[in-house]
This record gives structure tokens, sequence and C-alpha cells, in this order.
């Protein structure tokens, strides 16, 4: 007689092993973590603000990618801002990405790289904004002054609020000195560092300026020291026929040499 055969049991699963399973929910609670961070909305940072003096009417999107509409500084409009950082410069111990400030009669993009102990880096910077924008700004610059400003800097570095190094162009078109004169002075192109400078102290900059057009030729040198004072000096010529008023003022920088040229030199701080 045939023996019945019994029916083969599967054998019982392994238990999965207590290292596995901890492993399964640190994995869980890294990845609901990383989402939370990636989705911080960008209103946490209004709090903080205050702390750099800046305030906005707005902030959207996240503290990576986001938008300040109507940023000041120290009650100054600078325009809207937008940014957005690289979550791995943060292994770097530096928070680093690109931002754009946007107006209605300008703009100003630059990639940045912060570290923590306050020194900024700022590269690829282009910037095209009217000289009445930077005037209103609480930096000690003159006001009254009109005209328009771009730059195109390879490198900006800024330690404690001041830039330590600049390497770029500033082209300064159009400009009108301040009332009652409103005089216009022509246009200049601006180079730093200084290519006709030597070797620069630690704490200064150096920028050639020469003219591009307008009723006066020059050519000068523009340093500027970590105490906020400034020289500008060069030499200066009237270009074409100088109205009477701006003939007697060049009368008073002295005698001019065969070329016409006169030294002028101006001091000051900011």
């Amino acid at each position: 007689m045939a023996r019945r055969r019994v029916p083969e049991r599967p054998a019982p699963a392994a238990p999965v092993s207590s290292k596995r399973r901890w492993w399964l929910i640190a994995f869980g609670l890294a990845a609901v973590l990383a989402f939370a961070i990636a989705t911080l909305p960008a209103s946490v940072l209004a709090r903080q603000l205050p702390r750099l003096e800046l305030s906005a009417a707005a902030l959207s999107g996240s503290v990576w990618t986001g938008h300040a509409q109507a940023l000041s500084w120290r009650n100054a409009p600078l325009g809207d801002l937008s940014w957005s950082i690289s979550p791995l410069s943060l292994l770097r111990g530096r928070v680093a990405g690109d931002l754009e400030l946007s107006r209605a009669d300008g703009r100003v993009r630059s990639a940045f790289d912060a570290s923590l102990g306050g020194q900024l880096r700022l590269a690829d910077v282009t910037a095209d904004l009217p000289v009445e924008a930077l005037a209103t700004l609480p930096v000690g610059l003159p006001r009254g002054w009109r005209g328009r400003i771009a730059g195109q800097f390879e490198e900006i570095v800024v330690e404690d609020g001041w830039p330590t190094s600049l390497r770029g162009t500033l082209d300064m078109d159009g400009l009108i000195a301040p009332p009652p004169r409103s005089t216009t002075i022509g246009s200049y192109h601006v180079v730093i560092p200084d290519p006709q400078a030597g070797a620069a102290g630690a704490d200064e900059l150096h920028a050639r300026v020469t003219d591009k057009d307008g009723p006066f030729s020059f050519d000068g040198r523009f340093t500027l020291g970590a105490d906020r004072s400034f020289l500008l000096e060069g030499t200066l010529a009237p270009r074409g026929s100088t109205p009477p008023a701006l003939a007697r003022s060049l009368e008073l920088l002295g005698p001019a040499d065969a070329a016409g040229r006169r030294p002028v030199s101006v001091s000051g701080t900011l």
C-alpha cells in the first residue's frame, strides 16, 4: 500500500535582525528630516533679517530657492531679490549659490560664497544701475549725481563689511554733477586693480580711471584705504571748446603743461 505523502511546509522566514531594523528606521528619519529641511519656507528667514538691518515686504519660496519682495537695507530700497543655495555647500561649512537683484531701473547678478567666519566672496558679478540708486544707500556716497553705472567683476571679497579685494571693470556713463552746477562731466572707464600700480598695500585698493568722452580728458588713479579714506589724483585737460566757467575752474588747478594737462587731486573719507 502506497504511503500518503505529507505536503512540504515552507521554511519560516528569517527574522529581521535588530541591526537592520534600526538602519531602516534611521534611513526613514533621515529622509523625513531631509524633506523637512528642503521644504522649509523662506518665511523662516524673516526673523533673521533685522540682524542684518534688512527688511522685506514679503518672502516666498523656500530657504534654498526663494524670493524677497521690496527688500530694503537700513530703510534704503534695494529691489526684489531672488536666490538659490546649494545644500552641498553646507558640507564645506559655507553657504554658496546665486543671487539676482532686480529693480525697475536696473539689475545685479552674482554667484556668492559666504563662510561661517563672516567672509563674503562674490564672483561673476554683473551690474547695471543708475548712479542715483547707489547714492541712496547709507554708505557715505555723495548725493545729487546722475548717470549710469555698469560693472563686470570677476571677484569681490568683503570682510567685516568692507571690500578687501576687487577685480573687474566699471563704466560710468553720462555723469552729471549735483545742483546747482548740474554740469555734464562725461563718461569714464575704471579698471580694478590699477594695471599701472605697483604692489598695493594690504589695506588699499587701487583703480585706474580714464575718460571715454565728455568735456574733459582725464587719466588718473583712485586709491581707497581700509579706513574709508580715498584719493583721486591724475591729470585733467579740456576737450574742445571749454565754457568760460569751466575754464576758470581749471585755472585754479595750476598751470598747464605743454599738452594742456593740469594735475588734479581730490581726497576725503567715505
